[in-house]
Protein backbone atom coordinates (compact mmCIF):
# COMPACT_ATOMS: atom_id res chain seq x y z
CA UNK A 1 0.00 0.00 0.00
CA UNK A 2 2.64 2.63 0.90
CA UNK A 3 4.25 1.65 -3.02
CA UNK A 4 0.95 3.31 -4.24
CA UNK A 5 1.81 6.58 -2.40
CA UNK A 6 2.33 9.30 -5.11
CA UNK A 7 4.70 11.22 -2.98
CA UNK A 8 6.42 7.66 -1.95
CA UNK A 9 6.87 6.81 -5.92
CA UNK A 10 10.56 7.98 -5.87
CA UNK A 11 11.37 6.11 -2.39
CA UNK A 12 13.19 3.04 -3.21
CA UNK A 13 12.40 -0.53 -1.50
CA UNK A 14 14.81 -1.19 1.16
CA UNK A 15 13.71 2.61 2.39
CA UNK A 16 9.53 1.69 1.89
CA UNK A 17 10.55 -1.83 4.17
CA UNK A 18 11.90 0.51 6.63
CA UNK A 19 8.21 2.68 6.75
CA UNK A 20 6.30 0.04 6.56
CA UNK A 21 7.85 -1.10 10.31
CA UNK A 22 6.57 2.36 11.57
CA UNK A 23 2.70 1.41 10.62
CA UNK A 24 0.42 1.22 13.32
CA UNK A 25 -2.89 -0.43 13.36
CA UNK A 26 -5.63 1.21 14.17
CA UNK A 27 -9.41 -1.09 15.15
CA UNK A 28 -12.33 1.44 14.76
CA UNK A 29 -15.67 0.46 15.99
CA UNK A 30 -18.73 2.08 13.35
CA UNK A 31 -19.47 5.49 12.88
CA UNK A 32 -16.49 6.82 15.16
CA UNK A 33 -14.81 9.52 13.70
CA UNK A 34 -10.52 8.63 13.32
CA UNK A 35 -9.92 11.96 11.87
CA UNK A 36 -11.29 15.81 11.98
CA UNK A 37 -11.58 18.34 9.71
CA UNK A 38 -9.59 21.27 11.66
CA UNK A 39 -7.67 19.34 13.95
CA UNK A 40 -4.14 17.87 13.80
CA UNK A 41 -3.82 15.17 10.82
CA UNK A 42 -1.50 12.31 12.33
CA UNK A 43 -0.15 10.77 9.40
CA UNK A 44 -1.26 8.90 6.34
CA UNK A 45 -4.20 6.50 6.60
CA UNK A 46 -3.90 2.99 4.77
CA UNK A 47 -7.78 1.26 4.86
CA UNK A 48 -7.13 -2.35 5.87
CA UNK A 49 -10.46 -3.46 5.77
CA UNK A 50 -13.86 -2.20 6.30
CA UNK A 51 -15.65 0.98 4.66
CA UNK A 52 -14.52 4.51 6.25
CA UNK A 53 -16.24 8.03 4.57
CA UNK A 54 -14.37 11.06 3.81
CA UNK A 55 -16.82 14.30 5.09
CA UNK A 56 -16.40 17.76 4.83
CA UNK A 57 -18.74 19.47 7.77
CA UNK A 58 -21.18 16.61 8.30
CA UNK A 59 -21.31 15.94 4.64
CA UNK A 60 -19.83 12.65 2.91
CA UNK A 61 -18.05 13.20 -0.29
CA UNK A 62 -16.83 9.64 -0.72
CA UNK A 63 -16.19 6.55 0.47
CA UNK A 64 -12.89 4.32 0.97
CA UNK A 65 -12.50 0.58 0.85
CA UNK A 66 -9.61 -1.15 1.52
CA UNK A 67 -6.23 -0.35 -0.41
CA UNK A 68 -7.11 3.28 -0.01
CA UNK A 69 -4.83 6.03 1.13
CA UNK A 70 -5.81 9.39 3.05
CA UNK A 71 -3.91 12.08 3.61
CA UNK A 72 -0.78 11.44 2.29
CA UNK A 73 0.08 15.27 2.52
CA UNK A 74 0.19 15.29 6.45
CA UNK A 75 3.57 13.52 5.82
CA UNK A 76 4.94 16.89 4.64
CA UNK A 77 3.05 19.36 6.63
CA UNK A 78 1.56 19.99 10.09
CA UNK A 79 -1.78 21.65 8.09
CA UNK A 80 -5.01 20.78 9.60
CA UNK A 81 -6.84 17.95 8.36
CA UNK A 82 -8.75 18.69 5.20
CA UNK A 83 -11.70 16.53 5.56
CA UNK A 84 -12.91 14.32 8.39
CA UNK A 85 -12.80 10.78 8.41
CA UNK A 86 -15.32 8.16 9.73
CA UNK A 87 -15.79 4.68 9.93
CA UNK A 88 -19.06 3.44 8.14
CA UNK A 89 -18.57 0.06 9.67
CA UNK A 90 -16.42 -1.83 11.80
CA UNK A 91 -12.95 -0.89 9.87
CA UNK A 92 -9.03 -1.37 10.38
CA UNK A 93 -6.82 0.91 9.47
CA UNK A 94 -2.52 1.30 9.08
CA UNK A 95 -1.31 4.85 10.60
CA UNK A 96 1.75 6.22 9.53
CA UNK A 97 2.62 9.12 11.77
CA UNK A 98 4.36 12.00 10.71
CA UNK A 99 6.20 12.45 13.69
CA UNK A 100 7.74 8.65 13.49
CA UNK A 101 9.26 9.21 10.04
CA UNK A 102 10.70 12.37 11.11
CA UNK A 103 12.36 10.27 13.55
CA UNK A 104 13.95 8.16 10.84
CA UNK A 105 14.36 10.86 7.94
CA UNK A 106 18.29 11.12 8.58
CA UNK A 107 19.58 8.03 8.12
CA UNK A 108 16.48 7.55 4.92
CA UNK A 109 17.79 9.93 2.53
CA UNK A 110 15.51 8.81 -0.31
CA UNK A 111 12.31 9.44 1.60
CA UNK A 112 14.01 12.60 3.01
CA UNK A 113 14.63 14.44 -0.85
CA UNK A 114 10.84 13.30 -1.16
CA UNK A 115 9.01 14.41 1.54
CA UNK A 116 10.96 17.66 0.84
CA UNK A 117 10.30 18.20 -2.86
CA UNK A 118 6.52 17.20 -2.16
CA UNK A 119 6.40 19.80 0.32
CA UNK A 120 7.30 22.64 -1.74
CA UNK A 121 5.30 21.14 -5.23
CA UNK A 122 2.24 20.66 -3.33
CA UNK A 123 2.12 22.78 0.11
CA UNK A 124 4.70 25.86 -0.67
CA UNK A 125 3.65 26.01 -4.02
CA UNK A 126 0.15 26.45 -3.06
CA UNK A 127 0.12 28.71 -0.50
CA UNK A 128 2.59 31.34 -2.15
CA UNK A 129 0.18 31.25 -5.37
CA UNK A 130 -2.19 33.05 -2.90
CA UNK A 131 -0.06 35.55 -2.44
CA UNK A 132 -0.59 38.63 -4.66
CA UNK A 133 3.61 39.21 -4.97
CA UNK A 134 3.79 35.29 -6.21
CA UNK A 135 0.84 35.76 -8.53
CA UNK A 136 1.94 38.20 -10.77
CA UNK A 137 4.23 35.65 -11.75
CA UNK A 138 4.34 32.67 -14.48
CA UNK A 139 4.08 29.22 -13.55
CA UNK A 140 7.61 29.24 -14.64
CA UNK A 141 8.82 31.63 -12.60
CA UNK A 142 7.17 30.24 -9.46
CA UNK A 143 8.52 26.95 -9.97
CA UNK A 144 11.69 28.46 -10.50
CA UNK A 145 11.77 30.19 -7.13
CA UNK A 146 10.38 27.33 -5.30
CA UNK A 147 14.00 26.32 -5.74
CA UNK A 148 15.23 29.42 -4.07
CA UNK A 149 13.51 28.88 -0.49
CA UNK A 150 15.92 27.85 2.64
CA UNK A 151 14.46 25.67 5.44
CA UNK A 152 15.83 27.28 8.34
CA UNK A 153 15.21 26.19 12.09
CA UNK A 154 14.81 28.74 14.32
CA UNK A 155 15.34 28.02 17.83
CA UNK A 156 12.50 29.33 20.98
CA UNK A 157 13.05 32.93 22.12
CA UNK A 158 14.46 34.11 18.78
CA UNK A 159 12.98 36.93 17.25
CA UNK A 160 12.03 36.58 13.47
CA UNK A 161 11.54 40.65 12.84
CA UNK A 162 11.82 44.21 14.91
CA UNK A 163 9.65 46.45 14.14
CA UNK A 164 11.42 49.46 13.12
CA UNK A 165 14.34 47.57 11.32
CA UNK A 166 15.15 47.19 7.38
CA UNK A 167 14.28 43.71 6.56
CA UNK A 168 15.46 41.31 3.34
CA UNK A 169 13.64 38.17 3.30
CA UNK A 170 10.28 36.47 3.27
CA UNK A 171 9.38 34.28 5.87
CA UNK A 172 6.35 31.43 5.64
CA UNK A 173 5.85 29.31 8.56
CA UNK A 174 6.09 25.68 8.26
CA UNK A 175 5.81 24.21 11.30
CA UNK A 176 5.25 25.75 14.71
CA UNK A 177 3.69 29.02 15.54
CA UNK A 178 5.01 32.59 16.21
CA UNK A 179 3.45 35.51 18.07
CA UNK A 180 3.02 39.08 15.98
CA UNK A 181 3.66 41.92 18.62
CA UNK A 182 1.07 44.63 17.56
CA UNK A 183 1.64 48.36 18.15
CA UNK A 184 1.06 50.44 21.20
CA UNK A 185 -2.48 51.06 21.42
CA UNK A 186 -3.86 54.74 20.99
CA UNK A 187 -5.43 56.95 23.88
CA UNK A 188 -9.03 55.99 22.07
CA UNK A 189 -8.68 52.46 21.49
CA UNK A 190 -10.99 50.42 23.67
CA UNK A 191 -8.90 48.48 26.39
CA UNK A 192 -9.47 45.08 25.46
CA UNK A 193 -7.98 45.52 22.52
CA UNK A 194 -5.78 42.19 21.72
CA UNK A 195 -1.82 43.05 21.57
CA UNK A 196 -0.72 39.99 20.07
CA UNK A 197 -2.03 37.63 16.82
CA UNK A 198 -0.63 34.07 16.61
CA UNK A 199 1.33 33.45 13.04
CA UNK A 200 0.45 29.69 12.45
CA UNK A 201 1.44 27.06 9.63
CA UNK A 202 1.24 28.82 6.50
CA UNK A 203 1.02 32.26 7.74
CA UNK A 204 4.09 34.57 6.62
CA UNK A 205 5.66 37.90 7.22
CA UNK A 206 7.85 40.18 4.96
CA UNK A 207 6.70 40.16 1.69
CA UNK A 208 7.23 43.69 0.88
CA UNK A 209 10.96 43.23 1.74
CA UNK A 210 11.37 41.34 -1.40
CA UNK A 211 10.57 44.58 -3.43
CA UNK A 212 12.20 47.31 -1.29
CA UNK A 213 13.84 47.51 2.39
CA UNK A 214 11.19 49.60 4.37
CA UNK A 215 11.19 49.17 8.24
CA UNK A 216 9.51 46.52 9.29
CA UNK A 217 5.37 47.61 11.12
CA UNK A 218 5.66 45.39 14.08
CA UNK A 219 8.11 42.97 15.71
CA UNK A 220 7.44 38.97 15.59
CA UNK A 221 9.11 36.47 17.98
CA UNK A 222 8.95 32.67 18.51
CA UNK A 223 8.51 31.76 22.06
CA UNK A 224 8.97 27.94 21.04
CA UNK A 225 11.02 26.23 18.25
CA UNK A 226 9.86 27.18 14.75
CA UNK A 227 10.50 25.87 11.27
CA UNK A 228 10.11 28.39 8.49
CA UNK A 229 10.78 28.79 4.71
CA UNK A 230 13.20 31.78 4.17
CA UNK A 231 13.59 33.39 0.57
CA UNK A 232 15.84 36.33 0.59
CA UNK A 233 15.89 39.45 -1.35
CA UNK A 234 18.93 38.84 -3.55
CA UNK A 235 18.19 35.35 -4.01
CA UNK A 236 14.77 35.97 -5.38
CA UNK A 237 15.84 39.12 -7.84
CA UNK A 238 18.39 36.70 -8.89
CA UNK A 239 16.13 33.91 -10.20
CA UNK A 240 13.89 37.11 -11.81
CA UNK A 241 16.36 39.07 -13.59
CA UNK A 242 16.59 36.39 -16.59
CA UNK A 243 13.17 36.15 -16.99
CA UNK A 244 11.67 38.88 -18.63
CA UNK A 245 9.21 41.05 -17.50
CA UNK A 246 9.26 39.18 -14.03
CA UNK A 247 10.67 41.72 -11.65
CA UNK A 248 8.06 44.57 -13.47
CA UNK A 249 5.09 42.18 -12.50
CA UNK A 250 6.05 41.86 -8.99
CA UNK A 251 6.81 45.76 -8.42
CA UNK A 252 3.82 46.45 -10.15
CA UNK A 253 1.81 44.25 -7.84
CA UNK A 254 3.12 45.40 -4.78
CA UNK A 255 2.73 49.14 -6.00
CA UNK A 256 -0.69 48.49 -6.79
CA UNK A 257 -1.33 46.78 -3.22
CA UNK A 258 0.65 49.98 -1.58
CA UNK A 259 -1.92 52.36 -3.66
CA UNK A 260 -4.84 50.50 -2.17
CA UNK A 261 -4.11 50.14 1.35
CA UNK A 262 -3.41 54.31 1.05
Amino acid sequence: MLKNALLLEEVPAVEIAELARLVKTVELGEAQSFVVRGQPNPGLVMVEGGNLEVLLDSSPICSLSPGSLFAEDALVSDAPAPATLRAAAKSKIGLLERKAVARELMRLPFLRQSLETAYRKRVLLARIYTIDLFQALSPEARSKVLDRFEVVDVPGGSVLATEGERGDSFLLIREGEAVLHLPPLSADAPPDTPQTAELKIGDYLGDGALIDDAPHTATVSAPYDVKVMKLTRKNFEQVLKPIPGALDAVRAAFARRSESIL
